[in-house]
């Protein structure tokens, strides 16, 4: 058995105010604070791969697919492709 290398979860943190975004490790009692703006940011998503994984990238190949159209490497949550906008197929839930 591998250990893992990433046990914490990354989560897409944003402030009310301003909408802006930033992609962190978070704690469920911490106070995150945007540097540039000093609002405050509150996690609003998880990140894939969700922890524990043995990634910290934000995107594994694992976590990724071919676009039909285009063929580029999309996120397996996406529903229309960011670069050719074609909208994909449903994931069979086998997988």
């Amino acid at each position: 058995m591998r250990a893992l290398q990433n046990p914490r979860q990354k989560y897409r943190l944003r402030a009310r105010a301003s909408g802006r975004e930033a992609f962190a490790v978070a704690e469920a009692d911490g106070v995150y604070v945007d540097r540039e703006t000093g609002e405050e940011m509150e996690p609003v998503t998880r990140t894939l791969p969700l922890a524990p994984s043995e990634s910290a990238l934000l995107r594994t190949p694992e976590n990724l697919r071919e676009c039909r159209r285009c063929d580029q490497l999309i996120g397996l949550d996406v529903s229309d492709c960011p670069y050719c906008g074609l909208r994909q197929p449903a994931l069979d839930q086998t997988r």
